[in-house]
C-alpha cells in the first residue's frame, strides 16, 4: 500500500495534536460539568436532617441555596456570626399572626466582616427586602490587633496567612480571595486555593459525609448516637445531650414498642409510673407503677408492654431514678461552674417519631441554658466567674473570649481609628446602598458583666459615632441594643444569649426594625 504523497508528515502530526488537544479539553470540560452537577447541584438535593449548630459550612451553603431558590412577599435576612444565631429565634417571629416580613438567617459561626464582604453577591441573590446585620464588638477580629506605643496595630501578614487557611475561605469564597491576594500568600496556600476554586469536590470534602451520616443515624440505627436531643422534652427540662434530671415526666406522643435509655452507673433503680392523662398526673394517680433495677451501665432497651403488663392505655410516663445520681461533670455535660445532678440519658427521638424537616437553623430550649434563669443574680455571677473568667487565659476553649475581654480593657486607653476589618462594614454599607437594599446594623446585646469593661470608654463612643455617620450618609440605620437585655442570666457568655434571652430579645428587635419595613407590606 502506497502513502499518499499529497499529505505531508507535518500536516499528519498537526492533525494528531489537534485531536489530542480537543480530547483533553472535552475531558476537562466533562470533569468540570460533572463536578458542578454532582457536588454543587445534586448533592444539596439530599435531605438535610442535620441539627442546630452542627456542620456549619454545609448548613450555611444549604441555607443559601434554599433562599436563592425561593421568594417571600417580604424577606428580612439576618446576617452575622454566631452572635446573630444566638440572638433571635426566627421560627418564633415567623409564627406571629399577620407578620410584616419573613425572617431568615444568613449566618454561620465566626463570620467576620471580611467573610460577609465576600458573601455580599450571594447574599444579594437570596432576594432580601431588608438586610439586618447583627454586629458585635467580638466580630472585629481582635486576635489580630496588638498594642504598640499606645495604639492598636492590625497584624495584616498574620491575618492574611490564617485567613487563607480558614474554612470559609477554602470552602465558600476561594476564587474571590485569590483574586485579591494571590500575590501575597505562600505557594502552598496558593496551590490549595486554586484547586478548591476549580473543583467543588475539593471544597466540600470536609463536610461531604455529614448529612449522609446523620440520615443513616436517624433512619437505620438505634437513636443512641446524636448531636442534640429531639425527642419529647420532659416537663422538668432536659439537657441538650438528652440527660434528664432525677425525674422525667414525658407525654409520650408516639408510643413505639421500645425505647432506649443510657445509665451511667450499674444497678440503677428506676421507678416507672404511667398516667392516663394530665388530670391523673395532677392528682398523682398512676394507672400502673413498676420499679426496675438495671444491673449494667450503658445503653439498654425498655419495652413498654413488659412494663405496663396489659394495664389501661396510658399517655404520660414518669421515670424517677432512685439510686445515686451521676453529675453533669461526670457525664461530660459541663467542665466548669456549678455542678448538677443528672438522671438518665434518653435516645434521640424518645417518645416521638423521627423528625425529618430541616432543623439546621432551628434552636430549641434545653436545661443547659434554662438553669441560669433559676439562679439568683449572685449565684449566677459566682457561677459565671468560675465558668467563663477564672483562668480564661490558660483555657483553650476560652482563648478567643479572653482576647476579646482584654481588648475591651485596652480600648479604654486608645483612640478609635478605623482599620481594614472595620472598613469592610463600610464597604458593605455602600454595596447595599448602591443595590437599593435597605441595610440596618444592630449592635447586639452584651452581657452587662462584660460590657462594663469598656462601657464608658471614649473609644466606644467614637466607634459608634463613626459608624452612625457612615450609615447616615446613605440613609441607613444604626441601632444600639448593647443594653437591650439587662439581666445577666439571659447570657450564656459575654455575647451569646440563652434560648430564654433570645426569646425576650425577639420582640425588642422586631419592633426596632419595623420602621425599615415598607408600610405596603402590612
Amino acid at each position: 500500500m502506497e502513502t499518499d504523497s499529497r499529505v505531508s508528515i507535518n500536516q499528519s502530526r498537526l492533525g494528531i495534536k489537534t485531536k489530542v488537544f480537543l480530547t483533553t479539553i472535552a475531558l476537562l470540560g466533562g470533569v468540570f460539568f460533572l463536578d458542578t452537577l454532582i457536588f454543587s447541584k445534586l448533592y444539596f438535593l439530599f435531605p438535610n436532617e442535620t441539627e442546630w449548630d452542627s456542620s456549619p459550612w454545609y448548613n450555611f451553603i444549604y441555607k443559601t441555596k434554599e433562599l436563592q431558590s425561593s421568594k417571600d412577599k417580604h424577606r428580612t435576612v439576618v446576617v452575622g456570626s454566631s452572635v446573630a444565631l444566638y440572638s433571635i429565634l426566627p421560627d418564633e417571629l415567623n409564627r406571629r399572626e399577620e407578620p410584616q416580613t419573613k425572617y431568615s438567617f444568613f449566618s454561620h459561626v465566626a463570620m467576620a466582616p471580611t467573610d460577609l464582604y465576600y458573601y455580599k453577591e450571594d447574599l444579594l441573590s437570596t432576594n432580601p427586602n431588608l438586610v439586618v446585620y447583627l454586629h458585635n464588638f467580638a466580630d472585629l477580629q481582635w486576635e489580630y490587633m496588638v498594642m504598640e506605643n499606645g495604639s492598636f496595630v492590625f497584624q495584616k501578614e498574620i491575618w492574611l496567612k490564617q485567613l487563607a487557611d480558614r474554612y470559609p475561605t477554602k470552602t465558600i469564597y476561594p476564587t474571590l480571595f485569590l483574586k485579591d491576594y494571590w500575590n501575597q500568600i505562600d505557594r502552598k496556600s496558593f496551590s490549595k486555593l486554586v484547586t478548591k476554586s476549580l473543583f467543588y469536590v475539593s471544597r466540600f470534602r470536609i463536610f461531604f459525609w455529614d448529612p449522609v451520616v446523620v440520615f443513616i443515624d436517624n433512619h437505620f440505627r438505634s437513636g443512641r448516637k446524636y448531636h442534640l436531643y429531639q425527642g419529647v422534652s420532659p416537663k422538668e427540662g432536659i439537657w441538650s445531650k438528652g440527660w434528664t434530671k432525677d425525674t422525667a415526666t414525658i407525654e409520650c406522643i408516639d408510643q413505639k414498642e421500645s425505647e432506649s435509655i443510657f445509665l451511667q452507673n450499674a444497678n440503677t433503680k428506676i421507678d416507672f409510673r404511667f398516667f392516663e392523662n394530665e388530670k391523673d398526673l395532677r392528682s398523682n394517680a398512676p394507672i400502673h407503677s413498676q420499679s426496675i433495677v438495671f444491673p449494667k451501665s450503658g445503653w439498654t432497651d425498655i419495652h413498654w408492654s413488659q412494663l405496663t403488663s396489659g394495664s389501661k392505655p396510658w399517655k404520660i410516663v414518669q421515670l424517677q431514678v432512685q439510686s445515686e445520681l451521676p453529675t453533669a461533670k461526670s457525664v461530660n455535660l459541663i467542665r466548669y461552674g456549678n455542678d448538677e445532678r443528672v438522671g438518665i440519658r434518653l435516645s434521640h427521638f424518645f417518645c416521638k417519631s423521627i423528625q425529618t424537616e430541616n432543623r439546621s437553623y432551628s434552636r430549641a430550649s434545653y436545661w443547659d441554658d434554662t438553669r441560669f434563669t433559676k439562679m439568683s443574680l449572685n449565684e449566677f455571677k459566682e457561677e459565671y466567674f468560675e465558668r467563663m473568667i477564672r483562668d480564661a487565659g490558660n483555657r483553650k476553649e476560652l482563648w478567643r473570649l479572653h482576647v476579646v475581654r482584654e481588648a475591651k480593657k485596652n480600648v479604654n486607653h486608645v483612640k478609635f481609628e478605623p482599620w481594614s476589618e472595620y472598613n469592610r462594614i463600610i464597604q458593605l454599607s455602600e454595596y447595599f446602598y448602591q443595590k437599593k437594599i435597605p441595610f440596618v446594623i444592630v449592635l447586639s446585646p452584651e452581657n452587662p458583666i462584660e460590657f462594663a469593661y469598656y462601657k464608658d470608654s471614649q473609644w466606644r463612643k467614637d466607634w459608634i459615632s463613626n459608624l452612625k455617620t457612615e450609615l447616615d450618609k446613605r440613609g441607613q440605620t444604626l441601632i444600639d441594643h448593647t443594653l437591650a437585655v439587662s439581666d445577666e442570666r439571659y447570657f450564656f457568655d459575654p455575647h451569646h444569649l440563652t434560648y430564654e434571652g433570645a426569646s425576650v430579645y425577639n420582640s425588642i428587635l422586631s419592633k426596632a426594625i419595623e420602621p425599615a419595613i415598607p408600610s405596603n407590606q402590612n
